[in-house]
């Protein structure tokens, strides 16, 4: 049974994805990575929270701090098939083509 401390990270770690998710949506990039910031900050165990946060790091062309965000990501979700596709296609931005196949194949498996 969660505590309402609990409950009451769980609401705010809600408030600030969907604020962050607002702000991508209107191209806000590094307004998105500070309200994911807030959300991990509140719950460091979303993985979805760390995965907005990769993704936004990604359209700024912060690719590097992107992929230890994705490793912290895929850490607590290590089945995220969308997870490991952007880790791939981040690590193409970065010309890392065997790295990202391995992340493709990661993905592939588990998918089924």
């Amino acid at each position: 049974m969660a505590g309402k401390g609990e409950e009451e990270n769980a609401s705010k770690t809600c408030t600030w994805m969907e604020e962050g998710q607002r702000c991508a949506k209107e191209g806000k990039h590094e307004k998105a990575i500070q309200y994911f910031d807030q959300a991990i900050q509140e719950n460091p165990k979303s993985a979805d929270a760390w995965l907005a946060k990769c993704n936004e790091l990604k359209e700024v062309g912060h690719y590097a701090e992107a992929l230890e965000c994705y490793s912290t990501a895929l850490k607590i979700n290590p089945k995220s098939c969308q997870a490991w596709i952007a880790k791939g296609n981040t690590l193409v931005k970065l010309q890392r083509q065997d790295e990202a196949l391995e992340c493709f194949g990661v993905a592939k498996k588990v998918r089924k």
